[in-house]
């Protein structure tokens, strides 16, 4: 009798064995859920046209900049443009995103040239902290 449920149990392992590579081939055949498409996030990006400068202290805060000036150089081009009581100085010349690097210098109401620094290319804007 003991031979007898030895072969029943190696049947019905057998048996189970075949029911689950069954139910694997059809999983395999049966094609995926389509996915929902994920929600595009629409990136909100503010563009300047022109080339703005701000004049900050070290730690972030605007620079009372009334009669300040800046100036743009690339080879013989220079452009110009004056400061606001708020440190903002906006080149209308300079269309943006820049191309190629500017050297920015900034004049107080002196004359006295009180920042220099390079403006990188693909900016709009540049934070000039002295």
């Amino acid at each position: 009798m003991r031979e007898v449920d030895k072969k029943k149990a190696l049947l019905a392992k057998k048996a189970l064995m075949v029911k689950k590579m069954n139910a694997a081939k059809a999983a395999a055949k049966k094609k995926p859920l389509a996915k929902k498409p994920a929600a595009r996030r629409r990136r909100v990006r503010q563009t300047f046209n022109n080339l703005v400068v701000l004049a900050t202290n070290f730690n972030g805060v605007p620079k009372e900049t009334t009669d300040f000036t800046a100036t743009l150089t690339r080879g013989s081009d220079t452009f110009t443009a004056f400061f606001d009581d708020t440190g903002v100085a906006v080149f209308n010349q300079v269309s943006t995103l820049t191309d190629v690097s500017y050297v920015l210098r900034i004049r107080n109401d002196n004359n006295v040239q009180v920042f220099q620094g390079t403006v990188p290319p693909n900016r709009e804007f540049f934070v000039a902290r002295f």
